[in-house]
């Protein structure tokens, strides 16, 4: 682990102690420092920049909520990650009772003007064409390891999938990348 990422784990850690102590003022700090990471991990599982920015925010309601429940282990990020999958899960399971939609032009063109803000979002249009090119499970795994610095164990966690698993299909993605990027096949 770099000296980044257990400076990282520190302050984290210190921010759930404190928001477990009520101190309210650790959660700017906590939003700072993981916002990002809790935010890509939201963008690759739903695709959608607005429910990614309702999934981080629901998240960070979250972890205010059981801030208590937080046993200081030095793997503050994966017990972040493993209630924001909770939160994604809660996310999907709404969102197939919600299928009742009246008007589904309005939903298309709701989709699309995501899509556009979402093409603002990632401003590299290269990376976000190579990463559409990954299953879902594939840019989850690389948003966690790349962005945000995960081992290939605490992604197992937080997947809930066998730590070979998570390892075979990282490999594939990059290859699967590489590939694309040198002009093969898409």
């Amino acid at each position: 682990m770099s000296r980044n990422s257990e400076n990282k784990n520190t302050i984290i850690e210190q921010c759930l102690i404190s928001l477990a102590e009520n101190k309210l003022e650790a959660m700017d700090q906590l939003y700072e420092i993981t916002s990002k990471d809790i935010y890509a991990f939201a963008l690759a599982k739903v695709c959608n920049r607005f429910d990614a920015e309702d999934i981080t925010q629901d998240t960070f309601i979250r972890i205010y909520e059981n801030a208590k429940l937080y046993t200081p282990i030095g793997k503050p990020l994966a017990w972040i990650f493993t209630i924001e999958t909770n939160v994604i899960n809660r996310y999907f399971n709404l969102k197939n009772r919600n299928t009742n939609i009246e008007d589904e032009s309005i939903l298309e063109t709701i989709e699309d003007s995501s899509k556009i803000d979402e093409s603002k979002e990632i401003k590299n249009e290269y990376l976000r064409k190579l990463l559409s090119n990954l299953s879902e499970f594939e840019r989850e795994i690389i948003s966690l390891h790349l962005v945000s610095d995960l081992k290939f164990r605490e992604i197992a966690k937080i997947l809930n999938k066998p730590l070979s698993t998570v390892l075979s299909k990282y490999n594939r993605a990059i290859k699967k990348l590489k590939k694309i990027a040198e002009g093969g096949e898409q």
